[in-house]
């Protein structure tokens, strides 16, 4: 039962309203905070607190981008532009420069400060349009459930390769001791020297608990069991993954330095590899 959200996600709906063309587009994109971009037709000022209450209970955290247009289909011209107002700026421009008239007026065109905006709406056109964006938020919120189970199913995915590959290292672990053990019993027995048996028991027990990893192998272990329980969580939050997270790469980081062996630190390299993937997902949560 996935309770991941992502914070990516896209709505849209078009609308016919009165011969009044009504575009409504959100797009989100993860974020630390809500941070919302706003690109509204003026004629849309009734809706701003209203649209901003409701991104803000409902989508609440991500990189919002909004898109808020209309077209009045009856008009000849979709945008009307204030020809007068046009002829006046560039009669003053020409007394005293040598202008380029085209240039001028395709840059004039391309802002907003001189298009007449002549749509209004009545309180039932906007009681429509409120109804419109509730719908594209709950777009939003339905792509973000389906993006959220995506990452649900990718971090699964690399929790059951690090699991994999601690498998395999216990595997090496095992027989990597007893090689170790060998080693330093073959090596004093080639010396004609007598020595201290005793001693040389001691040193070995130093060096195999310096090279030991099974402590850092179990904690890992509990590391993912533990991420893994918190998935599950129906209140599941990025920054506490985020958290687990460090702990993970603390005792697979230890495993690498002590392993000194080059089929286990090869399969550390793989889990960190997963490790960074998962944290690339964690960033996109809700």
């Amino acid at each position: 039962f996935n309770m991941i959200h992502s914070m990516t996600g896209f709505g849209r709906e078009e609308k016919l309203i009165n011969n009044k063309k009504i575009v409504i587009e959100i797009r989100t994109l993860n974020s630390k905070g809500l941070d919302i971009n706003l690109r509204v037709h003026e004629s849309f000022s009734f809706i701003g607190e209203y649209l901003r209450k409701s991104v803000k209970e409902k989508l609440i955290k991500g990189k919002v981008d909004i898109i808020l247009d209309v077209e009045d289909t009856n008009e000849d011209l979709q945008i009307p532009f204030n020809k007068s107002k046009i002829k006046a700026y560039l009669k003053e421009l020409r007394k005293d420069f040598k202008i380029d008239e085209s240039q001028i007026i395709s840059n004039l065109l391309s802002g907003n400060s001189y298009v007449n905006s002549n749509i209004n709406f009545n309180k039932s056109e906007e009681k429509k349009i409120k109804i419109l964006l509730d719908k594209v938020i709950q777009k939003q919120l339905k792509y973000r459930k389906i993006e959220g189970k995506a990452i649900g199913d990718d971090l699964n995915k690399s929790i059951s390769k690090i699991n994999s590959y601690i498998t395999k290292t216990i595997s090496i672990e095992s027989n990597r001791v007893e090689d170790k053990k060998k080693k330093f019993k073959s090596y004093f027995n080639e010396l004609n020297e007598k020595f201290d048996k005793s001693r040389l028991e001691q040193e070995m027990i130093y060096y195999i608990e310096k090279w030991d990893i099974n402590e850092e192998i179990i904690r890992l272990k509990h590391h993912l069991k533990f991420f893994s329980s918190e998935m599950k969580n129906k209140e599941i939050k990025g920054k506490k993954l985020s958290f687990i997270c460090q702990e993970i790469g603390r005792e697979i980081n230890t495993i690498g330095s002590k392993a000194n062996n080059f089929e286990i630190q090869s399969l550390v390299v793989n889990m960190k590899e997963e490790l960074e993937k998962i944290k690339e997902n964690i960033l996109n949560i809700l």
